[in-house]
Parts: structure tokens; sequence; C-alpha cells
């Protein structure tokens, strides 16, 4: 699974449109007003100190390049909440083609250049102006490194000044991109830099061809005109994989919907399988994945396994899911069939609720190997259906049951810590326990009650 469907960057993906005609938000405004500015006088130092060039190329052909770049930023491939572009086979020419110092500069006039059909039809906020000078960012190392080696008139045997050149652009890129998400929107480093990988590996893949654009152009300015073409070929893949990225995000929500059509179907049969304990297992489920310090990603598994942990019992007669008494020999074995019908059902709809399904089956196996359906024992039990197992055996042992009444939080965490190391996981048995210690008992178990 990739990046794009972490579910912090899914929501992002699907508000980024609404989100881009509303201005600003204040911690958001704040930090990028911030990055604009040091990005602009970043800029101006440049401007001020990097040597002036033996030789530019002419005011038109630096406009071409001004005019190239806007197009280029309209090549959007969709990365998360943001993307990547075609950018580089114009950047590249004019860092080897401009005044190092102006290039940032020119960039980010191309990047507000490039919206302004957004700002004329209403649907990006001219707070976002913040957001394109903050992008220019990613020149600002490179014409440094270009600026500081001063290599002359561009030609291939300047090649290793230019992959230094690179190397600064990629990592303070990644770095600076890594910083902005995580302060406006707490998308986690680590998935950014997953993301930004790709936008990593486009610019390499296009710096070479940009570079020898920039070569060719220092004597024929006319050799820009096979940018158009490219950004063309691009602009048609940016394309594709905007629809293949809907398509995801669709589907996405097709799982999350089934699920809790699932749910609500076990409801109808079964109230209180369906209704108040599975409320209760997700709730804690979710509070002690989160205490184990489960990613986003973790938790909606472990949310899709808590809500549907039980719909096996769907195939089990209501006779004997209501049965106040002990149950026979047979009804017992009818009723340990529902983690492996439960599993079944699931990889019939397929896709995430196949992944689940597996932790379904789980959710009965025992720490120590005595439980069913299939022996499993200690670590070989998914992590997920580990968390379930304990938190379905606290809410069941703190509701009241048609053949029992409920138990205190008290008496069942010491159950709990009995069976610490034979049926459950101890780690989640102590998350557990912190849990119920830090919140009142009295409003934990009413709570997780439904």
């Amino acid at each position: 699974m990739t990046a794009e469907t972490h579910p912090l960057v899914e929501q992002l993906m699907r508000d980024a449109a609404p989100r881009a005609a509303t201005p600003l938000a204040g911690r958001e405004r704040t930090s990028e007003a911030i990055c604009a500015a040091a990005m602009l006088a970043a800029a101006g130092v440049l401007l001020a100190v990097a040597p002036a060039p033996e030789q530019t190329v002419g005011v038109g052909t630096a406009a071409a390049l001004v005019v190239l770049c806007a197009i280029a930023f309209r090549v959007d491939f969709r990365v998360g909440a943001g993307s990547t572009t075609g950018v580089q086979l114009v950047a590249v020419p004019m860092l080897v083609l401009l005044p190092p110092g102006a290039v940032p500069l020119l960039v980010a006039l191309a990047l507000v250049l490039h919206r302004v059909p957004e700002y004329v039809r209403g649907t990006t906020h001219p707070d976002r102006v913040l957001l394109h000078l903050s992008d220019a960012w990613f020149v600002v190392a490179p014409a440094a490194v270009l600026a500081v080696a001063d290599p002359g008139p561009p030609a291939l045997e300047h090649w290793p000044v230019y992959l230094v050149a690179l190397a600064a652009q990629l990592v303070a890129d990644a770095a600076i991109s890594v910083l902005r998400e995580w302060r406006a929107s707490e998308v986690p480093p680590a998935v950014q830099l997953r993301m930004m990988s790709l936008v990593a590996y486009v610019d390499a893949a296009l710096a070479p061809i940009g570079l020898l654009v920039g070569i060719a152009a220092y004597d024929e300015p006319v050799a820009l005109v096979v940018v158009g073409p490219l950004l063309g070929l691009l602009a048609g893949f940016a394309h594709e994989r905007d629809h293949r990225i809907e398509n995801a995000l669709e589907l996405s929500s097709a799982y999350r919907g089934s699920a809790l059509l699932v749910g609500e179907m076990l409801e109808l049969e079964d109230p209180y399988t369906g209704g108040e304990h599975s409320r209760g297992v997700v709730a804690l489920a979710l509070a002690v994945g989160e205490r184990l310090r489960l990613d986003a990603r973790e938790q909606g598994r472990l949310e899709f396994t808590a809500l549907l942990h039980d719909i096996g019992k769907l195939k089990v007669p209501r006779a004997i899911l209501d049965k106040p008494g002990p149950l026979t020999a047979g009804e017992w074995e009818v009723v340990r069939r529902h983690p492996e019908d439960g599993q079944r059902m699931l990889e019939q709809i397929g896709g995430v609720l196949a992944e689940v399904g597996l932790a379904v089956r789980a959710h009965h196996e025992r720490w120590d190997g005595a439980g069913y359906p299939d022996g499993l024992t200690g670590e070989a039990i998914p992590f997920i259906a580990r968390i379930v197992t304990v938190c379905d055996s606290y809410n069941a042992m703190t509701t009241t049951r048609p053949y029992r009444t409920a138990m205190s939080a008290e008496t069942a965490l010491t159950e709990l810590r009995e069976c610490a190391g034979t049926q459950f996981d101890p780690r989640v048995v102590d998350a557990l326990a912190e849990l119920v210690a830090v919140r009142a008992p009295t409003r934990v178990s009413a709570a997780l009650a439904g």
C-alpha cells in the first residue's frame, strides 16, 4: 500500500480542491508567510552577492523560460495532498542560462502566473499566493551551489557541479516539504518522505534532459521548443494518474461503506452483538491502539476489525445466540465457527476487507495456542487481532449478558491480568489497564458499554 492510501493523506487529497478556495488557516498562514518571506530573503541575498555571468541570454529567452516554467507547473502529478510537476525540464535550463540569483524570483513569478486562471475563476483563494512563493524554495539550494561554484557557460564538462546542485535541490526540497506539511497538516514525516521519494525520482529523471536543453539553448534559444512536446507527454501521464488516484479513493470509500453496511446488518440481526457490543469494542480498541502507537493506517484496520469481528455470527441461529443457559456441545461448535465464517464473508467483498478478514479469523486465538480456529501462538497472531481479543473480552465482562450480570471494571481487569501470558498478549493488557487507570473507571465502563 502506498503513502497516498494513508488515511490522513486520503482525507487531504479529498479536501484538496475545496481547500484551495478557502483562506489559509491561522497556523498555516503564519507558517507559510514565514516560509515565503525566508525564500524571498534568500533569493534577494543570492541576487545581491552572486557574481554576474560573463554572458547571459537575452530578455526574450528569459521571458520564454518564465512562460514555459508557468506551463510546466500546470502539469501536475498528484502526490498525496500535493503534487510534482515537469518543471525540472525548464528549471534546469533557467539555472544554467540565467544569473543564479535571479532564478528563485523568476520561478516564484512563474508559480504565481500558473495559478492566474484559478484566481480569476475564484477556485483558488488569494491567500494561496504564499504557498506559491514558498514552493520556489526548491531552486534556492541549486542556485546557491551554482553561484558559489560559478562554472561558467553551460557545458557537459561541468557535470560534477551540476550533480552537486541536483543533490542540494533534492535534499533541501524534501526537508522543507516535510516541515511544511507537518506544520500545516500534521502529515507524519515518515509518510511525507515516502511521498517525496516520487518527487525526487521525477526531478532526478528529468534533470539530465533539462540540462541538455539548457546547453543547446545557450547557442540556439530555439532549442527550448523541444520542452513543449515533452510537457504534453507528461500531461497525458499526469491525467492518467489522476484517474487512478480518483478510482483508488472511490474504492477506499466503498470499502468503508461496505464495512458500515455489514455492521448495520449485524446490528439488525443481533442488536447486542452488532450494536452496543461492537461500538464498545471499537471505541476501546481505538483507544488502546492509540496508546500502543499504531499509525493511522493500522488504526483504520483496527477499527474495521473491531466493528466486524463478530460478523460471522450472522450464520449462527438466533436461538443459540439468545439462549439464556449454557450451550450444548453441538451449539458451541456452531458458535466456534463464526471467526472462519466472518473471514469468508469479508473475503467475498475483497480488498481491504479481505485483509481485515485475517484478523477477524484470529480474534479468538490465545497467546498460549489454545484458542481457535487455528491454534496460533504469541506473535503469530495478528497484532490487531490481539488488541481486539483483549478489548472484546473486557467489554463482554463489563456489560450485562443474557446469562450473567456485568462485572466491575476492577474485577474485569483482574481477570485480564491473571490471563495475560496465557490467553492474552501481556502488552495489550498493560495498555488497556493503563488506559482505564487514566480515566475514571465508571466513565470508561459507561462509554465502552455503548
